[in-house]
Parts: C-alpha cells; structure tokens; sequence
C-alpha cells in the first residue's frame, strides 16, 4: 500500500509537472505575441513619422529657403547625394517629392546641366560668368542683386523645360503626352498627332519643388517668387508648332503637328536681355521712411515679364582672374583694369580640299597650320 501510495504519489507529481509546463508554453507563446504586436506598431509608427516629416517643413525655416537652397545647389559644384533626389540636398518636402514621382531625379539632374551650361554660354566674356561668389565666402544669394533674380528665373524655367520634355519622352511616371486643345475644324489644315511636350506638368512640378506660394510679410520670398515665374513664362513663349508631311511623294496633302517647345538656349537669351532690362526695388523696411520708400515691390500688371532686384550688384572683379577674354577691348572691361596676357596658339585645320583626279565625291585636303591669338586676364 505504501508502495502503491508512493506510486501515485509520483505519477500525481508526473502530472503537475506536466500541466504545469503547459501553462508556461501558453504564457511563453502570449508574451510573443505581444511583442511581435508591439514591433509591427513601433514599426509603423516610424513609417508613419518618416512619411510626415517628408511633407512638413523645419520649424523655423524662412519661406524662401527651399527655392534658395535649390537655386544655391544648382550652380554649386555636383555632388551626389544619399538622398532620394540624388543631385540635390532637398527639403523634406522635396526628397518626399522625388521619392513619391519616378524619374522626377533625373529631370532635376537635367533641369542642372541645361541651366549651368546656357547660363555660362550667355555669360561667357561677362564679368559674372554665373559663378555665386562675389567676393571671399559672400555669395550673390545674401542679398537679392541682378544675378539672383536672373539665376532664380532660369532655374526655374530650366526645371520646367526639363519635365515637360521628360513627360513626352515617357520618363515620368505621373505624367504622359500633353493632351493640346484642337483647331477649329474649319480652320483645320492638318491633324494633331505625335505627341506634345507636357507644359502644363512642367509648370505644376516647378512651382511645387521650388514652393513658389505667395508669401505675404516676405518681401525678399514674393520678390523670388516673382522672378522665378519670368522664367516660367519665359518657357511658355518658347512653345512652338511642329509638324510632319505626309503626302505622295512629299507632297504634304495631310500634316501632323504636335507642341513642342523650343531650345532652351533661345529662353536662356531671352532671360538675359531681361537681365540687362532689370529694375532696382526699394524693400519695405521699418527703418524706412514711407516717402523714400514704396509700399510694395510688385508690378501692378499680372503678366511676368519683368526682372526685378533690391541690391545694385558687386563689381565680380575678384572672379575674373585667368579668365580669358575676347579682345583688347573686352579685356579692359572684364579685366577690371589689371591688364591681360597674350598667348598665341598654333591649331590644325583643313585647307585646300579637292577633288581626287578631279573627279565627283571623292575629296582630298591639306592640314594647314593657323595662328591664334587669345587673352587672359592677369
């Protein structure tokens, strides 16, 4: 009996063990459970805080600032960035931009090359080449001067170029072929077709990257604002037909013709006969008095078509060394008086091209040597 006793005794214990394993398996599968609950919540709330941060901008922050530092990027040297939009430190806003529309990036990167590369072709033998120094660490963008109204509307219009394009090319995502208003039939000559360079996007996605609102209270903002839409109305004037024949023969009985804007070196001399037509401001100063100055900058006409700017401009005259200039003349005024070096260099050319044995299509030439003087500023 006692044996029997210690017996069940055992088997009872066999079972408490049991039962009670079981409830610590039930306790052990609960517990991580909620631990999986409560990563899948902490993981979603730093999804939710990322996407959040990506449309609010720094506390802080002047209203110019996103326009500014993209314009300031631009004409800086290219570094790639970590960030979504690659070439360009952007804002929250921006990176959320480039992260939301494929192949907005690329369209920045070339909104870059088309604005620094027209910007310096029109400057060439300028005192500002388009570079943003003045004069040791200052920049043009301390103040509102000529050159930051002129690089403001030419960024601008290069980032709508460059989209427009690059929703006809079919490099965009989010947009496609402009859809153009058609003729009159009865004025109808021709069919439209082809597909349109998409204005209307280029011009929505500029103003939303560079954040061109209004910005009442901010004279420097409204005035960026203002300028950056002569460029993009710079690009409008630059939209042109083009069509194609079709016809026996080239005979042109039926046309198809599309939108298209023209080459942006057209709008970048455009922009700079605005440049030299650029009108001085007075800002709203509390230090001013209210006769010297006016009550607001802005035009009272709604058409951008003027450039305008608060501070006369520096006179560059640091920027100029080992420049080179296109003759004595120029040197004097691009050297700033500090006189220029002649250099002559010796170039290869083709000359006295003819015929082979005087016979069609077959055309033999000379390299002759030519002589070429070029200036530098000292």
């Amino acid at each position: 009996m006692a044996k029997e006793g210690t017996d069940t005794a055992g088997v009872s214990g066999n079972g408490g063990q049991s039962g009670g394993g079981g409830r610590s398996n039930r306790t052990d599968g609960s517990f991580q459970q909620k631990n999986i609950f409560a990563s899948l919540l902490i993981l979603s709330a730093i999804c939710c805080f990322i996407e959040c941060n990506d449309v609010i901008t720094s506390k802080g922050d002047p209203p110019s600032l996103s326009a500014k530092n993209t314009v300031m990027a631009v004409f800086s040297p290219m570094v790639k960035s970590p960030g979504p939009c690659k070439f360009l430190s952007g804002t929250r806003k921006q990176n959320h931009q480039c992260r939301r529309d494929i192949g907005l990036p690329e369209a920045i990167k070339e909104a870059r090359r088309l604005a620094v590369t027209h910007c310096e072709e029109q400057f060439r033998y300028d005192r500002w080449n388009c570079s943003i120094e003045t004069r040791g660490k200052r920049n043009i963008f301390k103040k509102v001067y000529r050159e930051t109204a002129f690089v403001h509307a030419l960024t601008a219009a290069a980032i709508t170029h460059a989209v427009a394009r690059a929703c006809a090319e079919g490099k965009m995502t989010k947009c496609q072929c402009a859809s153009e208003r058609k003729p009159d039939p009865a004025r109808l000559a021709f069919r439209w077709g082809g597909c349109s360079d998409n204005l209307k996007h280029g011009k929505r996605v500029a103003r939303n990257f560079l954040e061109l609102q209004p910005k009442n209270g901010d004279p420097v903002a409204e005035m960026l604002r203002h300028d950056s839409e002569v460029g993009i109305s710079a690009i409008t004037s630059a939209m042109t037909d083009r069509c194609k024949c079709h016809g026996v023969s080239g005979s042109c009985s039926m046309k198809t013709c599309w939108r298209r804007l023209g080459d942006f070196n057209t709008t970048a001399a455009l922009l700079r006969t605005k440049y030299h037509l650029a009108i001085r401001k007075i800002p709203v100063n509390n230090k001013t008095s209210r006769r010297s100055a006016p009550r607001d900058f802005r035009p009272r006409e709604t058409v951008y078509d003027q450039l305008y700017y608060f501070e006369t401009s520096p006179t560059f005259c640091s920027v100029t060394r080992g420049r080179r200039c296109l003759h004595p003349d120029n040197c004097a005024t691009l050297c700033c008086g500090r006189g220029y070096t002649t250099k002559v260099i010796k170039t290869l050319e083709k000359c006295r091209c003819r015929f082979t044995n005087g016979r069609c299509c077959q055309v033999v030439c000379d390299y002759c040597e030519k002589y070429e003087d070029r200036y530098y500023c000292k």
